[in-house]
């Protein structure tokens, strides 16, 4: 299977669209972007890409964090040693961040969401940086942002990652799935239907099913497989209903 990340699929182009929001907003210190969404359905391997793309900074919020964990953590995501206090540490990440064009990205924001100086001391970096800041959670983190006035206003965009569309399935199989000597692998259309539908739409899930095909194809040495060879229980049914995963 290949290894690409596809931007093409509709969750990507939500998040690009975002991104573009947050650079034209006419405030500076409203350059926040919220993504969120359920599991599986692309944020993290998005802010992964996005985070390489870019050169930003990218850690994943703990749900063991203190101001000062979290700030070591940011120090050493820049590229520095935490040395010393807070004060100390918040100057070295002033000094790393301003002008340098990068965003700082935060996943599973939640975690951060427990004690306000977190938030507040993530504002702080953006304000006085002017760094954009990509924060992602869970569906609903939105209202839960909204207690926190001065961070909820600063949100340029809301993107939502929701379910692929059954041509993200088809794009995902078409690009994805190889045979030996990097042939592409063709899906029939009854096969592709039944992917979308077995795994709700979760890219996780969808890529997961992609290469169990991608096996059986190699197996039976065919360049076109559809749905007659290849049994559901080979296709994802993680978050399906009770009475739908009793039918593989």
């Amino acid at each position: 299977m290949r290894h690409k990340f596809l931007t093409e699929v509709t969750n990507v182009q939500r998040f690009l669209a975002g991104t573009k929001r947050v650079q034209m907003s006419g405030a500076p210190e409203a350059c926040w972007q919220l993504c969120q969404g359920e599991a599986g359905f692309g944020k993290t391997s998005t802010l992964e890409w996005h985070a390489v793309q870019g050169g930003h900074v990218l850690l994943r919020a703990k749900s063991s964090w203190t101001l000062t964990a979290m700030l070591r953590e940011l120090v050493v995501a820049v590229g520095h040693q935490p040395i010393g206090k807070n004060n100390d540490l918040l100057h070295i990440l002033l000094s790393a961040l301003a002008g340098s064009g990068r965003s700082l990205i935060v996943d599973e924001i939640e975690h951060a969401m427990r004690d306000i100086r977190l938030i507040e001391m993530l504002r702080d970096i953006s304000d006085l940086t002017l760094t954009p800041i990509i924060v992602a959670g869970h569906a609903g983190t939105s209202n839960k942002l909204k207690r926190y006035h001065q961070i909820f206003s600063r949100l340029s965009d809301v993107t939502e990652f929701g379910p692929a569309t059954p041509e993200d399935v088809r794009t995902v199989c078409s690009r994805l799935a190889e045979l030996k000597g990097g042939k592409d692998l063709r899906f029939k259309d009854d096969l592709v239907t039944q992917i979308h539908s077995r795994t709700r739409g979760r890219m996780r899930d969808i890529k997961k099913a992609v290469a169990n095909v991608e096996a059986i194809a190699l197996r039976m040495g065919v360049e076109e497989i559809g749905l007659a060879e290849v049994p559901l229980s080979a296709l994802t049914s993680d978050g399906l209903p009770s009475e739908l995963k009793r039918r593989a």
